[in-house]
Parts: C-alpha cells; sequence; structure tokens
C-alpha cells in the first residue's frame, strides 16, 4: 500500500472565493474524491495554520476523512491556526510516516499562502530529511500566481512535485495527476519462498549412477 498522509491548510485566506465556493471548500472535495478512486491506500488527515492537528491516523478506514469536512472550516478554527507554518506542519507529519514501516509514503500539502518558516534553507534542509526516510511531498497551491520558490524546492528534493492549481478544475486535475505518478503498489508482506534443489539433485544422480557402475565392474567377491 501506499501511505499517504493529507495536509490541509486551515487558515482564515482559505476562505477566499474559489470557483463556486471557497479555497477549502474545493481542497475538502478534491481530497474525498481523491480517497475514493484510491484503492487499497492508507491515508491520515493533518490540519495546520500556525500549529497542526492531525486529525485521522493513518488508516484504510476513511469515513472520518470524508465526514470532516463541516469540523474543518477555517472560520471555526481557533487563533493559534490563523497563520502558515508548511514545514512546521511537514517535519510533524513526516515523524508520523517514519512508523510505517510497510509501503510507500507520500505527503500530499494543500495551502494557499507563503510559509515563512521555510526560508534561510529550511525547505532544503526539511526536503533532505524527508527524502532520507523515502517521503515524497506533492505541494498544490490553491490560488492564483505561483507556489512560494521553497516549496519546488522541498518537493523536487523529496521526489514529489509542486503544482499551481488556481480554480477548482485545475485542482482535480493536479489530484489526478498525482494518482497517475504514484500508483497502488501490491507487495508481499513476507519474502516468497522459493525450492532450488535441482543442482543437487543432478549431483546426487550421478554419483549413484557412478556408484552402480562401479559396484559392477569392480565387485568384492569373498569366495
Amino acid at each position: 500500500l501506499t501511505n499517504i498522509a493529507v495536509v490541509l491548510d486551515v487558515s482564515g485566506s482559505m476562505m477566499s472565493p474559489f470557483g463556486d465556493g471557497t479555497r477549502s471548500d474545493a481542497a475538502m472535495k478534491a481530497i474525498v474524491d481523491f480517497t475514493t478512486y484510491r484503492k487499497g491506500d492508507a491515508f491520515g488527515l493533518t490540519i495546520f495554520g500556525t500549529e497542526y492537528v492531525h486529525w485521522t491516523p493513518l488508516t484504510k478506514d476513511l469515513s472520518a476523512i470524508r465526514l470532516a469536512a463541516p469540523f474543518l472550516r477555517p472560520e471555526k478554527m481557533p487563533p493559534h491556526m490563523g497563520g502558515t507554518r508548511i514545514g512546521h506542519a511537514l517535519q510533524a507529519v513526516g515523524k508520523k510516516l517514519r512508523t510505517r514501516e510497510e509501503g510507500d509514503r507520500m505527503v500530499v500539502l494543500i495551502s494557499d499562502g507563503e510559509s515563512y518558516d521555510l526560508s534561510g534553507g529550511e525547505a532544503q534542509r526539511i526536503g533532505e530529511e524527508l527524502r532520507a526516510d523515502n517521503i515524497a511531498v506533492f505541494y498544490i497551491h490553491v490560488a492564483e500566481g505561483q507556489p512560494q520558490e521553497e516549496t519546488f524546492t522541498l518537493a523536487n528534493l523529496t521526489g514529489g512535485q509542486a503544482f499551481a492549481a488556481d480554480d477548482p478544475s485545475a485542482l482535480r486535475d493536479v489530484f489526478q495527476r498525482i494518482d497517475g505518478m504514484k500508483p497502488v503498489k501490491l507487495k508481499p508482506s513476507a519474502p516468497d519462498q522459493a525450492d532450488w534443489f535441482w543442482p543437487f539433485a543432478m549431483a546426487g544422480l550421478g554419483l549413484t549412477s557412478l556408484q552402480v557402475v562401479g559396484g559392477l565392474r569392480f565387485r568384492f567377491t569373498p569366495w
């Protein structure tokens, strides 16, 4: 399976208009759709602003994520969720993913803002840490314009990618591209055992044949 941590920005700016709704509405719908057509994966949901909350653990029971939308609206968040600290959230999610010993590890982070905690070389450092743990990061910028430059650096270091999605249809397209880039991988939970006996069988057969032939020619007769 692939262990997918969805990391959602719930800061106040996510209430900005986006298509027929808000950025938050479009992001939650895209997340629910993504969990629907990904089969066999484990999903977790973390929300963040200035701080973070692990809303659901990594699980194949996706009902909690799909029913979470009414509770995760930015206007319902406490004041300490009002900012945008992408680096802080990614490091917290990385700790969770490191505990998953089996399967691929992947982060899909959705935000509309710039994060000051990625500057000063922090994006490079965090990206290298995540890459060392085989965690790929896909960043989706749900706003007009290009994502923050540091998000490209971080995502590329991990083997992921940063995307710009300035309307709901582009957001759906991005999720479909991520789905195609990181397909479900079915891996055995234990090594497959395989017999490799034929060389030994042939050697034994050869020795037995020599013994029989030799016995016929050089038999010892006690009388």
